[in-house]
């Protein structure tokens, strides 16, 4: 059975200021170890103010051969580091950036043509251009992003391209699931007669570097902004019909169905398309 003296009981009480009981002969032992390790000068006689902390950033605390080692190693590391910087700086000013450099700069000899290894599917008017097919519904998030994905490329690099939106224009889908030989879902790129794929193709062969070679010889877009006429959608409204898809048959009876615009009532931009 446990007999809790006043002395535990108080040490108990007190859980955070808990410290272990001492013991009389222990503590005098160790103070007798200590002063002979002063020369046994007694502990409660040492001055502790003629002590100092050691200096973090001096030598005597680590070992020599790995304080060397270790400073032998950072020099290393920010000679490497300046190497690299410098060869960078010198690559940025014999190189233009991509975005600055003329595409047509780029000439490729013919059996060395990167397009040969795609597949030939032309679209009609696609043989020297470029041409993407779009969609601009957003019902499929991931299908309208990886149109703009296609969309951002090719205008970073400034080269001139056809886009079909398939949603402003029902001949352009049924024309790339005719090509193609199935329903298929935007993105489609074709480059000058070969079939390049959809947004997952195009883009690794960007990010491996393949895609810009692919577009030598393509002409330069110089314009500064959208069309003056559609404001870059391409399309605009049927002056015909002004969009009603209906014009007068010329007999007093019921109208007849416009035979210039398509079934949103539009017209392919005679200016930029």
């Amino acid at each position: 059975m446990w007999i809790l003296t006043s002395t535990t009981k108080k040490i108990f009480d007190d859980k955070e200021n808990f410290r272990p009981v001492s013991d009389p002969v222990a503590d005098q032992n160790r103070v007798r170890g200590s002063s002979k390790s002063f020369g046994a000068i007694p502990l409660s006689e040492i001055d502790i103010s003629s002590f100092r902390p050691p200096e973090l950033d001096s030598s005597t605390l680590f070992d020599q051969n790995l304080l060397a080692a270790f400073q032998q190693a950072v020099l290393e590391v920010k000679a490497q580091e300046e190497e690299r910087l410098v060869n960078r700086v010198l690559h940025n000013h014999n190189q233009e950036p991509d975005a600055e450099r003329p595409l047509k700069s780029l000439k490729l000899e013919e059996s060395d043509d990167p397009l040969l290894v795609f597949e030939k599917i032309c679209p009609p008017g696609g043989s020297d251009s470029v041409i993407l097919y779009t969609t601009g519904l957003r019902s499929v998030r991931k299908t309208f992003e990886d149109c703009s994905s296609i969309r951002f490329l090719l205008e970073s690099f400034r080269v001139l391209y056809h886009e079909r939106d398939l949603s402003m224009h029902l001949d352009f889908r049924d024309e790339l699931w005719r090509i193609l030989g199935g329903k298929v879902v935007p993105p489609r790129l074709f480059i000058k007669g070969r079939y390049i794929g959809g947004a997952e193709e195009v883009l690794r062969l960007h990010e491996q570097g393949k895609f810009r070679p692919l577009l030598a010889g393509i002409p330069v877009n110089t314009l500064d902004g959208p069309c003056d006429g559609c404001a870059g959608i391409r399309f605009v409204v049927c002056c015909n019909c002004s969009g009603s898809r209906k014009v007068d048959s010329g007999d007093g009876w019921l109208p007849e169905k416009c035979r210039e615009c398509n079934e949103n009532g539009l017209i392919i931009c005679p200016f930029c398309c």
